[in-house]
């Protein structure tokens, strides 16, 4: 009797979109009442992340369940200022995102509250993308390093009203923010910022400054000059930025070539399939190509055992930026074997 097996495998790629599959690797809705033991501090001597009771929060998050959690400089050691922080310092390509409670002109002065990326204590370097909802109008994304030559931020961008699907929000409430982050080489991160779902204008947005970093832990960010400001958040989850590859293997006829299968559908808008089999375990790479011959998206790069293989591409580039329309090659290559085939993205 043949039997068929079916698994699934997870590929590192740029940055996620709504056609891919990724892992959950770390998440806390504080609903056992407490923080998560992973949270962790981004300075020795800051106050803990805790799980506070909904009714806390200025507001309750619809759905939100019965606990939040919440940072806060209470003794403002270091001038108004907490990180809340987990996973490992060598954290890289994933995506963070937060149910976060944004401020609008308090009354104390600027406050923001915002999610936190490739932050690094040994280097005392973090990324945040924050709501700065007070006299600048903005989302911004940047690190804590001042460059003394110029007093300014050496990573720094600000997303404006006209950035933002729906423009600035002008009273406190419950916001979605989200951050991928992804190392492109060892000069240059990219980052896509979310808000309420909704891509910001202008991404992804590239570090490749004198303090960019390319990798880093991941958490939370509360800040008021000076002064102690509530930071609340809710449904925390940290996901890797990965796609997926169906391998189908007959155990009785295993494929004896090395073929690669025109796309399907062709043309296509806006997925298409790609089929291929390999004859023998060994590295595969499968690589897209502009009709000028450069690349633009790697699917599958990594050893695979003999088999049959699907792989689903989204027309986008290794940046998560949506291709135009045109021709594409595709190229498979399997030890010294290589073949390529043409497939058409309209719109």
């Amino acid at each position: 009797m043949k039997k068929t097996v079916t698994i699934l495998f997870f590929l590192s790629i740029l940055f996620l979109s709504s056609s891919l599959f990724a892992q959950v690797l770390f998440s806390d809705d504080f609903e056992s009442g407490t923080a998560s033991s992973e949270w962790g501090l981004y300075r020795d001597g800051e106050e803990p992340i805790t799980a506070v009771a909904m009714s806390e929060a200025p507001v309750a998050l619809p759905d939100g369940g019965g606990y939040v959690g919440n940072i806060i400089d209470a003794d403002t050691s270091f001038t108004g200022a907490v990180l809340a922080l987990a996973g490992e310092q060598t954290a890289a390509n994933y995506s963070v995102e937060a149910d976060v409670y944004c401020y609008t002109n308090h009354p104390n002065g600027s406050a923001y509250t915002g999610v936190v990326v490739y932050a690094d204590s040994s280097v005392k370097t973090y990324i945040k993308m924050v709501a700065d909802f007070d006299a600048n109008q903005r989302i911004r994304l940047y690190n804590n390093k001042l460059d003394m030559a110029t007093f300014q931020f050496s990573f720094s961008h600000d997303f404006v009203a006209a950035d933002i699907p729906g423009g600035i929000p002008t009273e406190d409430g419950w916001h979605k923010m989200k951050v991928e982050v992804q190392t492109v080489d060892d000069t240059t991160t990219a980052f896509n910022c979310y808000f309420d779902g909704e891509l910001l204008a202008g991404c992804p947005i590239y570090d490749t400054g004198k303090n960019q970093m390319d990798a880093g832990r991941y958490g939370l960010f509360s800040f008021q000059q000076g002064s102690p400001l509530n930071g609340y958040f809710d449904n925390f989850v940290k996901k890797d930025i990965v796609t997926s590859v169906e391998r189908e293997i007959n155990t009785d006829l295993a494929p004896q070539e090395f073929t690669l299968k025109q796309n399907y559908p062709n043309p296509f808008n806006p997925t298409t399939n790609i089929s291929y089999q390999t004859k023998s375990a060994g590295q595969v790479s499968l690589v897209i190509y502009d009709i000028l011959g450069s690349k633009v998206k790697t699917l599958v790069s990594q050893n695979q055992a003999q088999g049959n293989y699907t792989v689903t591409w989204n027309g986008r580039n290794d940046f998560g930026v949506k291709v135009n329309s045109g021709v594409y090659l595709y190229t498979l290559k399997a030890g010294q074997l290589l073949e390529s085939k043409k497939m058409i993205l309209m719109k």
